[in-house]
């Protein structure tokens, strides 16, 4: 039998910007590594991690713009819902990947808005203490 996937959603204001530097004070201050980097237009969208959570993120939409949230680990049910963007055009979630019977997997997520659509793919194992 699956169990749930173990997830925790924060949602914030990103600051603007480059791929290769974090869009948080939180994620730049503890050295996060980028593990996928999207770009659509104006919109862009990245993981990020420190090798137990993700940070998935995306900037450059319409402030108050919907955004379908669609992220898949594996054979597990889909997390899938719609969000807002924040005043920024922006927002963040944090995802924490874990299924009782692997060691490790592939999550793909896909964002879909208006304005852009990007799709991210980050590998995870398990960490042993």
């Amino acid at each position: 039998m699956r169990r749930p996937i173990l997830a925790i959603a924060l949602l914030g204001v990103l600051a603007t910007a480059g791929p290769a530097s974090a869009w948080d004070e939180i994620v730049t201050a503890r050295g996060w590594e980028q593990v996928d980097y999207a770009e659509d237009g104006d919109c862009r969208a990245e993981v990020r991690t420190n090798g137990q959570v993700y940070r998935i993120a995306q900037q450059g939409l319409r402030p108050g713009e919907s955004v379908h949230y669609y992220l898949a680990n594996e054979d597990v049910r889909p997390v899938e819902y719609d969000f807002t963007a924040n005043q920024a055009g922006a927002w963040r979630e944090f995802y924490v990947p874990f299924l009782w019977d692997r060691e490790g997997g592939t999550v793909f997520v896909e964002l879909t808005s208006d304005s852009c659509s990007q799709r991210l793919i980050f590998d995870w194992a398990r960490r042993r203490a």
